[in-house]
């Protein structure tokens, strides 16, 4: 179903939703706590501001060359803790007011500097969980409110239905004898939502967002909400013209973001060179262009099935107070056809490269491949290059064994610190590095 009908049709939906939902728990014999509620219209019209002129990020001129930049450059500090192992790897993080919370699949753990890991009295499968590749948890640091995105099959379709659970305040769970389970939770703490938002980015503990799609079935934009289902705003992308995707070869080039920063909402779409911010409920202006130049993947000719060599391409993108990190690929050219094709150019091997916008300098820079990532001149630990962010803090998940095997330690004193956490580390544990 297109995301358009989704968008007409979801306060019809979220409301027949919540009546199921209160009759079912009264038929348990539970008292619902909340009254089906009818969700609003978008309360605002988007409005652009054109007066902002966004700062350009040279990809293409930054890539042909390589320059190493230090992890001072865009970090002042830096912690490390052990995080478990492969068997539950850590597929979100958020920080908290006294640490970080990480979602070791299925289980929640509260990781402090210095403390054994705490487990968050949440308990569910991890078939219950979000398959969305991030975000899955959320924190609320004014109502220490955690946030869970879940799922539950509907017996009747055989589908997944996303929803979100609102959890005690965090040390009401820290100290509970029992689990809880998000069955057990009170009507009002769960907020069943649409399959459509099964790509959903907290923004607040009142404001969500989902993307929008336009009627070629390609996302244009974004579309905020509340848990009750109203629609707040939606704010449109400047993106390339599109053809209907199911018509043509669909390629793996899409690469989508929204997330916080600071107290703005941040969104970069597929086929967008633009990444936006959100000053408030209804005005967002242009903040970066990020500038491909030949490299440059237009959406036809990645909907088309074209050939892509030499076309590069957005992976990743993360940002903190001094920089933005973007990672690119860029498609090369291989032939197996042997002495038949005798006379072809040669192979060039696909390309991946992590590029660094300073934002005091105004400066885009390439990182050697070789680098793998930030110099670390702040305690001499492994290169850094973000997995993640949350609340103005990167992080970076590695195994134990590499962090024993690749630093060196010189008897610096910036390494004290580093020396003690190596010195008591599982070598069958990963660590979690992170930067502010």
């Amino acid at each position: 179903m297109n995301k358009q009908i989704l968008l007409i049709l979801l306060p019809a939906l979220l409301s027949a939703t919540g009546c199921k939902q209160q009759k079912a728990s009264e038929a348990e014999g539970t008292i619902a706590e909340a009254e089906a509620h009818q969700p609003l219209p978008p309360k605002y019209t988007a409005r652009y501001d054109k007066s902002v002129m966004p700062a350009r990020i040279d990809i293409e001129r930054a890539v042909a060359d390589s320059v190493p930049v230090n992890l001072s450059k865009v970090a002042s500090s830096i912690e490390y803790f052990m995080v478990g192992d492969d068997k539950y790897p850590i597929t979100d993080v958020v920080a908290t007011n006294e640490g970080f919370i990480a979602l070791n699949q299925p289980k929640l753990y509260l990781y402090r500097k210095g403390m054994k890991r705490k487990r968050v009295g949440l308990k569910t499968t991890y078939g219950n969980w979000m398959s969305a590749a991030e975000s899955k948890i959320s924190f609320d640091k004014t109502t220490t409110r955690l946030y869970a995105q879940l799922k539950r099959i509907n017996p009747e379709t055989g589908y997944g239905e996303p929803y979100i659970v609102e959890l005690p305040p965090l040390d009401t769970v820290l100290t509970r004898v029992y689990y809880l389970y998000p069955d057990s939770l009170p009507i009002s703490s769960r907020h069943y939502l649409l399959q459509k938002t099964s790509f959903i980015r907290y923004l607040s503990s009142d404001q969500y967002a989902t993307q929008h799609e336009n009627k070629d079935g390609i996302d244009d934009g974004i579309t905020t909400f509340n848990l009750k289902g109203d629609t707040i705003c939606t704010f449109i992308a400047g993106i390339d013209p599109t053809t209907k995707r199911g018509d043509y070869l669909y390629q793996p080039p899409f690469f989508d973001k929204i997330y916080r920063h600071g107290d703005q909402i941040t969104f970069r779409l597929s086929f967008c060179d633009t990444i936006y911010r959100i000053r408030d409920e209804q005005t967002y202006y242009p903040a970066y262009v990020t500038d491909f130049g030949k490299l440059r993947l237009t959406a036809i000719e990645n909907i088309q099935g074209k050939d892509l060599k030499n076309k590069a391409w957005m992976t990743a993108l993360e940002e903190n107070a001094k920089a933005l990190f973007i990672r690119t690929y860029k498609e090369g050219k291989s032939s197996e056809s042997g002495w038949l094709d005798a006379g072809r150019e040669p192979d060039m091997p696909p390309e991946e490269r992590q590029i660094v916008y300073l934002k005091s300098a105004k400066k885009t820079f390439a990182l050697p491949v070789k680098a793998q990532g930030l110099t670390n001149d702040l305690d001499g630990g492994l290169p850094f290059w973000p997995d993640g962010q949350t609340d103005g803090y990167l992080y970076m998940i590695r195994p134990a064994k590499e962090l024993k095997a690749k630093i060196k330690l010189t008897g610096s004193p910036k390494q004290k610190e580093l020396k003690a956490f190596l010195d008591g580390v599982d070598e069958k544990q990963n660590v979690m590095i992170v930067v502010k």
